[in-house]
């Protein structure tokens, strides 16, 4: 999977989806130059805290994913709001609205949290 390019709207659609399905409220982006890895937290009263290590890639390969989720930040912000919005055909509700934080620690690391 490192050596080809991911499809951005399947790899959101099975993120959302899982982090749905088992309660996850946080999907948590660590990047830097060598590359990416993807966290799933849950901080819930009710479900308990959990932190589960979804996956890493190359940055090469996560590009798409990682600009889509940007265009929905961009679009997001341009609009006024707190909120993002990324659509996927795959999703049965159609699509997932999700808050964002960024953190940026200098030397090409940073840290995209998106809270659902």
């Amino acid at each position: 999977m490192s050596e080809n390019k991911i499809d951005p709207k399947e790899f959101l659609s099975a993120l959302f989806l899982y982090a749905h399905d088992f309660n996850f409220n946080h999907i948590v982006f660590e990047v830097n130059r060598f590359k990416v890895s993807v966290n799933l937290v849950r901080r819930s009263a009710t479900y308990g805290a959990a932190d589960l290590f979804y996956t890493s890639e190359g940055p090469k390969t996560m590009a798409k994913v990682m600009s889509t989720i940007n265009k929905a930040i961009e679009m997001a912000e341009l609009e006024g709001s707190q909120q993002a919005k990324i659509e996927t055909p795959e999703l049965t509700r159609g699509e997932q609205i999700f808050q964002f934080k960024m953190r940026e620690f200098g030397g090409g690391k940073y840290q995209l949290d998106l809270s659902l």
